[in-house]
């Protein structure tokens, strides 16, 4: 198994095919906020999140927000969406993917995680067991803790094109 290695590729989360989603038996979407959904400096959600979250919603998949970031900036994101948030989730580490699991009563095989990191993101779904669907961050600029992460990446990225596994920008959609 490769830790970091997502199930799925997508520029953003506007070209995810929710289809796929379903045909896949996804009944949750966790989603990450900061540099998935808007870039980490932007307060607040866009219309393209809201028309997202709502086009998941209405195929029948649950949406949750998962973040790292504290409860006052998850709040301040999350309030006009209507859906749960789970701020502070220590990813890459397990235990509030299980715990939302817990909350809506859905199973591993039927959960999945939007997020833009392999060392927090994907890392911490594959950990748990769930599917995970890697984007391109949406913009180049990072918090100073993000941007150390971001050479181990490439790190990551450049054995797994060395061994055939996936290139960096090479999307499924």
């Amino acid at each position: 198994m490769h830790l970091f290695k997502p199930d799925y590729y997508v520029k953003s989360f506007k070209y995810m095919d929710i289809n796929r989603l379903k045909k896949m038996n996804i009944r949750l979407l966790l989603c990450d906020i900061d540099n998935t959904l808007v870039a980490f400096d932007e307060p607040h959600s866009n219309e393209g999140v809201r028309f997202f979250i709502e086009m998941v919603q209405s195929a029948g998949i649950q949406v949750a927000l998962m973040s790292n970031n504290v409860k006052s900036r998850t709040e301040k994101f999350g309030q006009a969406l209507g859906v749960r948030i789970y701020s502070f989730s220590c990813k890459p580490f397990p235990f509030t993917f299980v715990k939302a699991m817990k909350d809506f009563g859905v199973r591993a095989d039927h959960t999945a995680l939007i997020g833009d990191q392999l060392f927090t993101d994907m890392l911490g779904g594959n950990l748990a067991g769930i599917t995970t669907i890697l984007t391109a961050p949406i913009v180049e600029r990072d918090k100073l803790d993000t941007k150390a992460l971001r050479t181990l990446e490439r790190f990551v990225f450049h054995h797994y094109e060395k061994k055939g596994i996936m290139k960096r920008g090479d999307f499924d959609d």
